[in-house]
């Protein structure tokens, strides 16, 4: 009885750890796309409203899981390039998120109109192609890694029996 207890222990933690891989690839294609429509808001509301950056980032990235730490940092009285930064430190990022994030926080807010329409198109095109990716990589892998949890925790569930 208790083999069996364990090797239901051995296939549920298999399983749990499949998911939860598959959710890490889940959750970067998720943090993209809210990025990606963050910089088509901020884009569209610095053409039509002319609303400055500070405003901008309060309106449209308060709900972003991404730029929580540069809110936080903001909340400690640290200037925006220092907020910023500590945003693209953020543990929870890929690589390529947070070279996005630091590229797009150093030229926010420093250029005239003009420039901050070329620079959120610019983002946009870089986040559009991090998007794809991260989507292939999502529809490729993440069944991939569910099913492997699956197999090694039922394989190894076997073997204890």
């Amino acid at each position: 009885m208790l083999r069996i207890l364990g090797a239901a222990c051995l296939l549920f933690a298999g399983t749990a750890a499949g998911c939860l891989q598959s959710r890490k690839l889940r959750d970067h294609r998720d943090r993209l796309r809210a990025f990606l429509k963050f910089l088509s808001e901020v884009k569209t509301e610095m053409t039509y409203a002319g609303v400055p950056v500070e405003e901008l980032l309060e309106r449209h990235g308060r709900g972003l899981v991404l730029l929580q730490p540069y809110f936080q940092a903001r909340q400690d009285g640290a200037d925006f390039l220092t907020a910023w930064s500590r945003t693209a430190e953020n543990g929870l990022l890929s690589g390529q998120e947070r070279v996005l994030l630091q590229g797009f926080g150093e030229g926010f807010g420093a250029t005239d109109l003009q420039g901050q329409l070329s620079h959120c198109s610019l983002y946009q095109e870089l986040t559009r192609k991090e998007l794809d990716t991260a989507e292939k990589q999502y529809s490729e892998k993440g069944k991939l890694y569910r099913m492997l949890g699956i197999c090694i925790g039922a394989m190894v569930a076997l073997v204890l029996l």
